[in-house]
């Protein structure tokens, strides 16, 4: 059987890699004494995938990860017997079962929105904020220069990816909420968008300060967004 499962990683948790997230479920279930489903082939590996990767240091209200068994547990006892053996700060919010042909998580998210709070190092008003995106936003590209060891310098336009933007001033905080594309071409990272945005407003923000928590991974489509386990 497949489960779709979603949970929050939370502060305690931030500083679990992708990569290392699927070890973390592989020995929570290996504990929970629930049977996996593993791959064929000379290294055979667990068959659990998860939606779009989050990024070291991120906190996330509710993440999804697919896994397969090889025995029937209702959803219910299959979170009661896993929680337990999850690093404190990863916790299960809700699972249903999915039929086998049901395709990747990878294949049908397509949206992610964020809750983005950064430092002001001087005091902003909130008509500044309000002008500055008002024209951030009317540009028709956006450019980001981002340095790789293997690719050297490349351009990235931030513009096609970003759905919504909207601020807010919080006492010494500039609070972003965000919706942001992502699919086969890529996607942006909220920190790329926060430092164009104060060198394209000459705002005093202090980016090393930011702070992301994504709010969740969606579909979305003519109908508006839904949740994977919606469909």
């Amino acid at each position: 059987m497949r489960i779709r499962l979603a949970f929050a990683k939370q502060d305690e948790a931030k500083f679990i890699g992708h990569l290392d997230l699927a070890k973390v479920f592989e020995r929570a279930m290996r504990r929970a004494e629930i049977s996996m489903a593993f791959s064929e082939g000379f290294n055979p590996h667990p068959k659990i995938s998860f939606g779009s990767a989050l990024a070291l240091g991120v906190t996330s209200l509710r993440e999804y990860v697919d896994l397969e068994l090889v025995q029937d547990l209702l959803p219910g006892e299959f979170m009661t017997r896993l929680q337990p053996q999850l690093p404190k700060g990863i916790t299960l919010l809700e699972a249903k079962e999915i039929p086998a042909q049901s395709k990747a998580l990878m294949a049908v998210l397509n949206s992610t929105c964020y809750r983005v709070r950064i430092p002001l190092l001087l005091p902003l008003t909130q008509e500044r904020v309000d002008d500055v995106l008002k024209k951030f936003l009317a540009q028709e590209s956006i450019v980001y220069v981002r340095y790789t060891k293997n690719k050297g310098r490349q351009e990235r336009n931030l513009r096609p990816y970003i759905r919504h933007l909207d601020s807010r001033i919080d006492g010494q905080w500039l609070e972003l909420d965000l919706e942001v594309d992502f699919g086969n071409k890529g996607s942006i990272k909220p920190i790329e968008l926060v430092a164009v945005l104060r060198e394209f407003g000459d705002l005093p923000l202090d980016v090393e300060g930011t702070r992301i928590h994504r709010l969740g991974i969606y579909i979305r489509d003519e109908e508006g967004i839904k949740s994977p386990l919606e469909i």
